[in-house]
């Protein structure tokens, strides 16, 4: 009786607890929502219940892509939860959505094609649920979304329109018959958004706290463009997010996330055009390079033949002189040859050492003849080359090997450095981190723009070409001095030292190579690589114009470059210290060293700041001098020449302070590459003014580096990607390739800069070919 008793029990409690659980579903998701199907396209305006699940069901073909749109008025305290069910995907929404300080009532996504594994019925079911604690007004619309597959041939742009909470995007399969396609992005508005390139995949990262999950990524404003590789993916997914603020674009934007949330006053949408174009592929890169190194081919070939061809003219030149000076030197068999310059100095030296009226004075015989000597209104190169020619040669050697040293410790962290930046872009798919030209990005190997690296082969080929030139002209000049009668070396032409050449020469290579480093992956943190090497340009370049008729009083190797070292110092601060005072230091040590360079500059090295004998000086100029003669310049076309200057550095510098430019090391570089161009006008005019001439080569390569540095400044300041800014405005100046479908601008100014630099230091080299066969005594300094 007890066990029958025990099983009516068990029956009654499974019947109960059956019917509660039927009633408990029946009264969640209701009768009419879990029998019928609803309509794709159709806007349902509902309002949930307590407790109450709203669902909508949805039969939907294998791989449609279904859009869905979300309204409702449900408050922060119990939003409105929506979970989208298919045959392998979960996703799940809610409203409303609050992003730091601004809260969004409506949501719109597009959910993950889905590929059933029944084969036999192409139909698979979405389930959509809606729930929120408090009853709350909704609206909510599903519809197929149009044009999720670009077609391949997609010439017309299509037009889109993403907004903060609706996300948008696509889907691309790149043909067979292409390597590669460009995805570009154009739109008039400067609203920040995100674009993302990630391979097939469900769930799909398109919010912005996941867009940059996978992938490619970048920000954008009014353009931008994204190369995709087949190799990498045959297939992707076309991501628009647009952020809710601007601060990813704009580097000025401040976030205010102390500001309560609130509705905002005008929702954040973005219109667009995307459009997908195939890109070269790396046989269309053929036909540029091969141009471009038959072009290089061809002036090797031309520097050669001039090279024969100057050999045999300096061969002639060299037999005219040397007759013309054996007829000099035997007008009469029994008087010996004069003494040169230099045997006079030295016999006069010997006469004050041999007279004894002197024996009671502390001499100091070196300081004594610099002083007398470089105090001379008219001094000669024969003043300034007192020095024993190998003495000269090792100080000028120096430079070469202290710049090959250097470019050793400089280089070779560099390029480490940007390959592993490189790497770092590729694992992170971060696109944002380097400021490429994306409308002309040409991908080869692990680059992503090989254009902008390979277009610097002209720094390091001229450079190259530039030391074999400097070697032919140094083994010529040793030919000519053991076959010339009289010292050619120390008494004819200028000192021929070559050091500071090899140095310009070594300098044009490395900039070469760290520009190309650079352009790995170029950004504002390590724009300074590819600028270091142009102040070393600018700065050999005057020395080495300096050099020419001052051998003795030259700066030192180490001097210099530690000069330098302070300027690339100065240069990176700029970088990152963008403000007043430290333009105001920067005003105040560059116009310091003007300054003291100009003094230098006029005085060649003999006056020094000393409060005594400058007020001694001063007070006989106005006490003792009827005339003032202190105020008339005793070095007049240095003095004006050196007025010029200042003033011109003055007021650039002036500007810079009232203007601050955003790119420091482009404006501390201008001043460099100025005055070594004004330096040469100058030591070009005072060679005419001294009735010195030109030669014709001389002539050929002066007007040809001038129109090769009009031609690059022009593209120069032109560019089409700017450091200074962020990279999405950055990106906003991109432009289409200009040569050969190929290079860019700023690729044009590489060669022509390279150019213009070449042929701006083969002037120095044959500047004073007129004087190979003049006296030193007879050359003026100036």
């Amino acid at each position: 009786m007890g066990r029958i008793f025990q099983l009516l029990t068990l029956l009654a409690a499974r019947f109960l607890l059956c019917n509660a659980y039927e009633l408990m579903v029946k009264n969640t998701v209701g009768d009419e929502d879990s029998t019928e199907m609803d309509e794709l396209g159709k806007l349902y305006h509902n309002r949930t219940k307590h407790n109450h699940l709203s669902v909508f069901r949805y039969n939907v073909s294998d791989g449609t892509a279904i859009r869905f749109y979300l309204e409702s008025d449900a408050p922060r305290s119990s939003p409105l939860l929506a979970v989208f069910r298919e045959v392998t995907n979960i996703v799940s929404a809610q409203l409303p959505i609050v992003n730091h300080y601004t809260i969004y009532n409506s949501t719109a996504r597009t959910l993950c094609p889905v590929i059933a594994s029944d084969l036999n019925n192409p139909w698979h079911c979405l389930s959509v649920e809606l729930s929120s604690d408090v009853p709350v007004n909704f609206s909510f619309k599903a519809d197929i979304q149009k044009n999720f597959m670009v077609p391949n041939d997609t010439m017309p742009r299509i037009n889109l329109t993403a907004g903060v909470t609706s996300p948008i995007y696509m889907r691309y399969t790149i043909p067979e018959d292409r390597d590669s396609v460009v995805v570009v992005v154009k739109s008039d508005s400067t609203t920040c958004m995100t674009v993302s390139v990630q391979p097939v995949q469900c769930p799909v990262f398109d919010s912005e706290s996941n867009v940059i999950s996978a992938g490619l990524h970048q920000t954008m404003t009014t353009s931008t463009a994204i190369t995709v590789e087949r190799s990498k993916m045959e297939a992707f997914n076309l991501v628009f997010v647009v952020r809710q603020d601007d601060s990813g674009c704009a580097e000025d934007f401040i976030a205010s996330t102390f500001i309560t949330p609130s509705p905002p006053e005008k929702l954040r949408y973005k219109n667009f055009s995307v459009g997908i174009e195939k890109a070269p592929t790396v046989n269309d890169y053929l036909v540029p390079i091969f141009i471009t190194t038959g072009t290089i081919a061809f002036i090797y070939l031309i520097a050669f033949a001039f090279v024969i061809g100057m050999g045999r003219f300096e061969r002639v030149m060299m037999m005219k002189e040397r007759e013309s000076l054996m007829n000099l030197l035997h007008v009469d068999e029994d008087q010996e040859a004069g003494p040169s310059y230099r045997d006079d100095i030295a016999e006069e030296a010997r006469e004050l050492e041999d007279d004894s009226s002197l024996e009671s004075y502390d001499v100091l015989p070196d300081i004594y003849d610099k002083e007398v000597v470089r105090s001379k209104i008219r001094l000669t190169v024969a003043d300034l080359s007192l020095k024993k020619w190998k003495q000269r040669d090792q100080k000028y050697k120096k430079y070469t090997v202290s710049l090959f040293t250097l470019s050793l410790f400089y280089g070779l962290p560099v390029v480490q450095l940007v390959l592993n930046w490189l790497n770092t872009v590729r694992l992170s798919g971060n696109l944002d981190l380097c400021w490429y030209n994306f409308a002309c990005a040409r991908p080869f190997l692990i680059f992503f723009d090989f254009n902008n690296i390979f277009s610097n082969v002209g720094y390091v080929s001229l450079g190259l070409l530039f030391i074999l030139m400097v070697m032919e002209r140094e083994h010529r000049h040793k030919q000519l001095v053991s076959a010339f009668p009289a010292d050619l070396r120390n008494d004819y032409g200028l000192p021929r030292h070559n050091g500071l050449l090899y140095a310009m020469g070594m300098a044009l290579i490395m900039e070469g190579l760290l520009s190309a480093s650079y352009h790995i992956c170029p950004s504002n943190a390590n724009y300074q690589f590819d600028t270091s090497f142009m102040y070393m340009i600018g700065m050999l370049g005057m020395l080495q114009i300096y050099q020419l008729r001052h051998p003795d009083i030259n700066a030192n190797a180490h001097v210099a470059f530690a000069i330098m070292a302070l300027f690339i110092f100065v240069a990176m601060g700029g970088v990152y210290w963008n403000y007043f005072w430290y333009w105001l230091i920067f005003s105040i040590v560059y116009v310091v060293t003007m300054f003291t360079v100009s003094i230098e500059f006029y005085f060649k090295g003999m006056w020094r700041f000393n409060w005594f004998e400058l007020w001694r000086g001063m007070k006989y100029a106005f006490f003792a001098s009827k005339w003032c003669s202190c105020l008339i310049p005793s070095y007049k076309g240095r003095f004006f020449f050196l007025m010029a200057a200042n003033g011109i550095n003055f007021g650039y510098i002036l500007w810079g302070v009232l203007n601050m430019p955003r790119d420091f090391p482009s404006f501390l570089l201008l001043p460099f590459i100025a005055n070594l161009f004004l330096y040469m006008l100058y030591y070009i005019g005072m060679k005419f003014v001294y009735r010195e001439r030109l030669r014709a080569r001389a002539i050929a390569y002066l007007i040809t580096s001038l129109l090769c540095w009009m031609g690059a400044i022009w593209f120069f300041l032109h560019n089409v990607t700017d450091w200074s800014v962020t990279s999405a405005n950055s990106r906003a100046l991109n432009r289409q390739c200009f040569l050969l479908d190929f290079y860019d601008n700023h690729d044009v100014w590489h060669f022509l800069s390279s150019l213009a630099i070449f042929t701006s230091f083969s002037i120095l080299l044959c500047i004073d070919d007129d004087l190979l066969f003049v006296r030193r005594d007879k050359i003026m300094v100036f």
